[in-house]
């Protein structure tokens, strides 16, 4: 009985440890949020910092992240905890330096403090897409580089062992600057498959200064994706039908023969006459104008429309045919971005 008892019991804790653990990230930080509007600080600003512990957080989008932050600098300056309200927004400007806190949702006292903290942090980072394909040549990858105050800068490609790629700029960003990708190393040729370091550094690294960000890009070629050829298009007849004037002619000359042999077949023995002969070379005769009345004729509606169409035609295939010779002179990129990061060897 007390052994079903202890088990019973640990099934519970059991339980009730998983329940705890069941509890997201962003359901922890809708419940802290509550809190913040119902005026309680103390309750908020638990629930707030669970949210963004290193197990909750793991799943924690960079926006709702942001949001998390927020709230708990502003949650730490209503407790008067001005230092720790500092912290979280200084984590927030290392974050996104362009981010700002809703006016119509928090006070002046809090985003005063804000826009404090974010002129005294120096922070730059970088926002990628997280897959690009592209034509070498043809087409761009482009970065985001951001950053909280002016900054000189420069934004290098090299290979995961730090061998250098290509530079991509070098100069002043002040608020935001997109920085282009070709799809091509230093010498001219096409990255090959691999891992990549996209790089953003401060020229002259001070204390105060912004770290630098990374970004590991993985990079793979793929086969050309050429056009299929345009369909010829179904034109109309462009002149009548050669059938009603032969169809003419053969009835008038087989009539007129007919004028001719039949009464000798009819009565043998009596010679053909003038007239029977005259009457074959009547019928006849109508036979050949008939051929020559009804012979083929040009449909010139038809034959506009139809040139019309062949031109289009025409053109389009030319188009194709650049496009995919241009398609096969270039290679096809797919690029896949991880996260926006600080180097191991800037944190130190």
């Amino acid at each position: 009985m007390a052994r079903l008892t202890l088990v019973l019991a640990l099934s519970l804790l059991l339980c009730g440890a998983q329940g705890l653990r069941a509890q997201s990230a962003g359901d922890l930080l809708g419940q802290g949020v509550q809190r913040y509007q119902a005026l309680e600080y103390d309750a908020a600003a638990a629930l707030l910092e669970r949210s963004l512990g290193s197990d909750a957080a793991a799943g924690l989008a960079d926006s709702l992240r942001a949001r998390a932050l927020t709230y708990l600098a502003a949650t730490e300056l209503f407790r008067g905890q001005r230092d720790s309200a500092v912290a979280a927004f200084r984590q927030l400007v290392l974050l996104n330096p362009r981010y700002r806190p809703d006016e119509l949702i928090f006070p002046p006292q809090v985003t005063n403090l804000f826009q404090e903290v974010r002129r005294a942090t120096r922070a730059i980072a970088v926002a990628v897409p997280p897959v690009t394909e592209l034509r070498t040549r043809l087409e761009r990858f482009t970065a985001r580089v951001l950053s909280s105050s002016l900054a000189e800068v420069t934004v290098t490609l090299a290979q995961e062992d730090g061998t250098p790629v290509r530079q991509l700029y070098s100069g002043p960003v002040a608020d935001s600057l997109l920085v282009a990708w070709d799809g091509l190393t230093a010498a001219g040729a096409p990255a090959d498959n691999g891992r990549y370091l996209l790089r953003v550094t401060p020229r002259t690294p001070t204390a105060d200064g912004p770290r630098a960000r990374q970004v590991v890009l993985e990079v793979k070629q793929e086969p050309p994706d050429t056009l299929a050829w345009p369909q010829e298009p179904s034109f109309l007849p462009e002149r009548t039908s050669n059938g009603p004037a032969f169809r003419s002619l053969a009835a008038g000359l087989v009539a007129g023969a007919a004028a001719v042999v039949l009464p000798s077949i009819m009565a043998p023995g009596k010679d053909a006459s003038g007239a029977r002969f005259a009457v074959g070379a009547t019928v006849g005769v109508a036979g050949f104008v008939g051929f020559f009345a009804r012979k083929p004729r040009v449909l010139e509606a038809n034959a506009r429309a139809n040139a019309s169409q062949r031109d289009a035609w025409k053109k389009n295939l030319d188009t194709v045919r650049a496009e995919n010779a241009a398609r096969l002179r270039t290679t096809r990129l797919v690029v896949r971005a991880g996260p926006d990061t600080v180097p191991a060897r800037a944190s130190q």
